[in-house]
């Protein structure tokens, strides 16, 4: 299939859209794109993570945070699979054997794509703003004795109460996040604290597949070295390429 151009007009003109879904410190943000199943199987719907990040940069910029709630997940060279962190007990990276990761932008100003094929139970994406970042950064100045998964059971809750956070990722679709200066938001891997206490034999849950350029091209076998083979596309990757080098340029 041939790469065509779109815009985000151009997907509202056949999707139910909604706009100004969150408020982060008193700031409107976030669009979601509601796509007919109809639609399911056709393009763009149908394209790998690196054809919305790129084809939809400006609406990712504009509102922060893009969502397809329910889009079919496609694995097309993804960065990652982040299963539940006993999954990826043989790894000795700490982003996929905590339960909690600290606050972070993955590689800005590029943004992000997590995609998820069905529901996770005890994970989610911690979508933090400017402000609550600096209340994160100060708790952990004040307690440097507490855990990151201490501190998430600490400030999560109050973070999504007074709008400093957003608690997103964790039900089937596509999610795109602004990794610029222009939101300034921020993420982690957070614990569904809640469901886990409900069952202590939580070792297993649903995949979330990472997608960025720059992982692809230079960081996927350190951030999974059981990544393998599986999924990958000569032909997509080749068209990252090209972009990453008009992007450069």
């Amino acid at each position: 299939m041939g790469r065509q151009a779109f815009t985000f007009n151009d997907l509202a003109a056949e999707c139910t859209v909604a706009t100004d879904c969150y408020t982060l410190d008193g700031r409107s943000l976030g669009a979601s794109v509601f796509v007919p199943p109809a639609l399911f199987d056709r393009y763009p719907y149908n394209a790998s993570a690196y054809v919305f990040l790129q084809e939809l940069r400006a609406a990712i910029y504009q509102y922060g945070t893009v969502e397809f709630p329910d889009l079919p997940l496609n694995k097309c060279n993804h960065t990652v699979a982040m299963r539940h962190p006993y999954e990826h007990s043989y790894s000795d990276n700490p982003y996929l054997t905590r339960f909690c990761q600290e606050p972070h932008q993955d590689t800005p100003p590029y943004p992000t794509a997590f995609w998820l094929g069905e529901p996770r139970n005890y994970s989610a994406t911690w979508i933090m703003s400017d402000q609550g970042l600096q209340t994160y950064l100060n708790y952990v100045r004040q307690n440097p004795d507490r855990t990151t998964g201490e501190i998430h059971r600490q400030l999560l809750p109050h973070a999504l109460g007074d709008n400093t956070a957003l608690l997103l990722n964790y039900q089937p679709g596509l999610l795109l996040i602004d990794n610029s200066d222009h939101r300034r938001l921020h993420h982690c891997r957070t614990s569904r604290f809640e469901a886990m206490a409900r069952n202590p034999d939580h070792a297993v849950d649903a995949p979330m597949y990472s997608y960025n350029e720059l992982g692809l091209l230079h960081y996927i076998d350190v951030l999974d070295s059981r990544r393998g083979n599986d999924h990958r596309d000569a032909t997509d990757l080749t068209a990252v390429k090209q972009f990453m080098e008009r992007e450069s340029r």
